[in-house]
């Protein structure tokens, strides 16, 4: 009871404005290797295939993007990402089947993704149902190419896919950005209890599967996340305010935990 009580203490804010989350495959800190073998989590960012799916490939290659942004290496999806050779319409409902990546996104969020098509292909954006909220086509080697895919995001999904539907596409960079948390204590209604011990963040009593939880820095950053049905863990490696978002079926919440 003291465990939970320590968390409550600090549900009093209003909300908290996120930092711009960039993934670079040019960060060879973040990126080391030649390959991503799926399923992989790197830094929030959720490679993910079918069972049996080829690595992510990740190739050097050279592109200035019309916002000036030059990128050296990408990675590629090795073909459709829906195991045919037409692209999902947006609106229609279909899950990926091959290899895809999962971005976690909080309520009014822009994500970016610098893509490359190679030819007449496209780069796909749905929710975690699988409902294509974003197609971007591509029309053969010239200025047509290349793109900076932007998709202002308002829903409560967890998380959204980035797809490749014809073709094999290539991203350079992600980003997500501008989001605002809104923090509050637990609800009565949602039985999930969020606390601190040591160096450790504790999330207890999930209710629903496949519920995403997001731990934010004060200053916004994400710097935890997972994708559970049972009982997680977080290790924290520096003191200080975080931030404990849960979304699942039943709902959202957000909670602030202090590590001392």
């Amino acid at each position: 009871m003291k465990k939970l009580l320590f968390s409550l203490m600090f549900a009093g804010i209003s909300a908290v404005t996120l930092n711009a989350q960039v993934w670079d495959l040019a960060d060879t800190a973040t990126f080391p290797d030649a390959s991503i073998v799926v399923p992989t989590t790197i830094n929030g960012l959720k490679f993910s295939g079918a069972s049996g799916s080829s690595a992510f490939a990740i190739t050097s290659n050279s592109v200035t993007f019309g916002d000036n942004f030059v990128a050296t290496k990408r990675f590629q999806f090795g073909g459709n990402s829906y195991s045919g050779s037409s692209s999902p319409a947006v609106g229609s409902q279909t899950m990926p089947t091959k290899k895809w990546v999962e971005v976690a996104v909080p309520t009014n969020s822009v994500l970016k993704i610098w893509a490359r098509g190679g030819g007449a292909r496209n780069v796909l954006i749905s929710d975690n149902t699988g409902t294509v909220l974003s197609s971007t086509a591509f029309a053969g080697n010239t200025t047509a190419d290349i793109a900076v895919i932007s998709y202002t995001y308002a829903g409560s999904a967890p998380y959204l896919i980035i797809s490749s539907g014809v073709g094999d596409n290539y991203i350079y960079k992600i980003e997500v950005s501008a989001g605002t948390l809104a923090v509050s204590g637990f609800k009565s209604g949602i039985k999930a209890t969020a606390f601190s011990t040591g160096n450790t963040i504790h999330v207890r009593d999930l209710e629903s599967k496949n519920t995403h939880i997001n731990v934010y820095s004060a200053n916004g950053t994400l710097v935890k996340t997972a994708e559970t049905s049972t009982d997680a863990s977080f290790d924290i490696g520096a003191k200080g305010v975080y931030i404990v978002n849960v979304k699942s079926e039943a709902g959202e919440k957000s909670v602030k935990v202090m590590i001392k």
